[in-house]
C-alpha cells in the first residue's frame, strides 16, 4: 500500500493540526510540575490523587491550584477531612473566599460517595478536593466517579495519608502525586514517562504553616515561611451548605 492509498483509507481518522486540542488542565503554578504534565496542571474530567502524610505540602498545592480557579472567577469545593480548614486563615493567606465552599465530610462512606457525585452533578464546580480518610474508595466506586468527573468537565482531587496505590485500582486515576520529605513524586501522569521527582523546594510558601499551628491549614502543611501566623483562633465550618450555591 502506497502513501496515497494509507491517506484514503486513514482519511476519516487524520486531522489537521489546527484542530487537535491538548486536553485541559487547572494550573499549579507550580512551573516545573505544570510544564511537566501532559495538561499544564492537574487534569478536568478525570481524578487526582494526592498521597502523603499531614505537613507534607499536599493540601497547599490544592490551595494554589484553588485561588488560581477562583481568582479566574470559577467555583470550588472543598470536603473537610481531620483538619479542618479554616475560612478566617484562608482569607488571611489570600486565598479568596467569595467562590469557595467547604464541607463537613460525612461519617458514612457510602454519604461521602452520594457527596462527591452531588458536588460534581452540580455542574457548579471546576475543582473539587477531599480528604480520605483510612481506606480508599472502593474501585468501582471510583470508577463511577471517574466517569461523572468526565461527563462534568471537573478536576476532582482526593487526598490521602495511605501509600501510592498499585494495580487496577491506580488506573483509575489520571495523575497521582506523592508527597515526600525531600520532594515531590509524579508517581502516575498519562502520557508522561514516571516516577518524576521534584525537589521540596518547590513548595508554596505563601500557603505554608507550622506543623503545630492549629491555625487555618493546620498539620497538613510544611514548616513556617513568615514572621508572625494569625492571633485568631481555629474555625471550621460543621455543617455542609443547604445549597450548592452558599459559599464561605
Amino acid at each position: 500500500m502506497n502513501v496515497k492509498e494509507l491517506k484514503d483509507f486513514f482519511a476519516s481518522h487524520l486531522r489537521e493540526a489546527h484542530q487537535l486540542k491538548t486536553p485541559e488542565g487547572l494550573a499549579t503554578g507550580l512551573s516545573a510540575l505544570d510544564r511537566f504534565l501532559f495538561w499544564g496542571g492537574l487534569p478536568k474530567g478525570a481524578l487526582s490523587l494526592f498521597c502523603g502524610d499531614l505537613g507534607s505540602g499536599r493540601t497547599s498545592l490544592w490551595l494554589e491550584t484553588a485561588a488560581r480557579v477562583i481568582a479566574g472567577g470559577r467555583w470550588v469545593a472543598w470536603v473537610n477531612g481531620e483538619v479542618p480548614l479554616s475560612p478566617l486563615s484562608l482569607y488571611h493567606k489570600g486565598v479568596p473566599l467569595d467562590r469557595f465552599i467547604a464541607i463537613e465530610k460525612p461519617e458514612n462512606p457510602k454519604q461521602l460517595f452520594w457527596l462527591l457525585q452531588e458536588l460534581m452533578a452540580s455542574s457548579l464546580f471546576e475543582l473539587i478536593g477531599c480528604e480520605l480518610d483510612e481506606r480508599y474508595l472502593r474501585e468501582h466506586q471510583a470508577r463511577k466517579l471517574q466517569a461523572q468527573a468526565r461527563a462534568a468537565h471537573v478536576a476532582l482531587v482526593l487526598l490521602s495519608r495511605l501509600p501510592v496505590p498499585r494495580g487496577s485500582l491506580a488506573s483509575v486515576y489520571s495523575l497521582i502525586l506523592s508527597f515526600e520529605n525531600k520532594r515531590l513524586v509524579v508517581e502516575r501522569a498519562l502520557h508522561r514517562p514516571t516516577p518524576r521527582g521534584f525537589p521540596r523546594s518547590v513548595h508554596y510558601a505563601r500557603f505554608t504553616l507550622h506543623t503545630g499551628d492549629r491555625i487555618g491549614l493546620g498539620a497538613d502543611l510544611s514548616r513556617k515561611t513568615e514572621t508572625e501566623s494569625s492571633p485568631h483562633g481555629a474555625h471550621s465550618l460543621p455543617h455542609p451548605p443547604k445549597a450548592a450555591g452558599s459559599g464561605v
